[in-house]
């Protein structure tokens, strides 16, 4: 049995249009935009909490948590919702796809149909992956000292 081409304008990939490919791809890419974001931002906040008039610090603050540190941990807050945002809006589009059309999946698969609920899987997995990376990296402020060096 042969299926015959599908045009993009004949068959949608959801029932009734219900997951729009933006909002996939969205969804799809926030965990790792997140994680960048969040990479980029902390690297030049800590970079500068370890130097002051251009002179490296040995030691960090007498007086507790620096300013720089609390912007550090909430900065990875953020990106930590951001991630954990996008795998919500993929478990939505997986649970709007619940109802596809029954059938063999080979033949769903050869007319686009699955291609919303491929995507909301992906998106889940990569925010799942992404806001765990994310959240190892929020914990690193309560137990590295922040401007340390090695002595010998």
């Amino acid at each position: 049995m042969t299926a015959r081409p599908v045009g993009p304008r004949e068959h949608r990939s959801a029932p009734g249009d219900r997951r729009s490919l933006p909002i996939s791809l969205l969804a799809l890419a926030a965990g790792p935009a997140a994680w960048i974001l969040q990479l980029v931002v902390d690297y030049g906040v800590a970079s500068d909490l370890c130097r002051r008039n251009g002179v490296p610090r040995a030691a960090p603050p007498i007086s507790g948590w620096a300013p720089e540190q609390m912007v550090l941990v909430g900065v990875n807050l953020i990106c930590l919702a951001l991630a954990l945002a996008g795998g919500f809006a993929a478990v939505a589009g997986w649970r709007r796809t619940r109802t596809e059309k029954p059938g063999g999946a080979s033949e769903r698969i050869a007319v686009g149909e699955e291609r919303a609920r491929f995507l909301a899987a992906c998106g889940m997995m990569t925010a799942a992956v992404f806001a765990l990376a994310i959240l190892f990296d929020t914990a690193s402020p309560f137990f590295i000292p922040s401007c340390w060096r090695f002595t010998l």
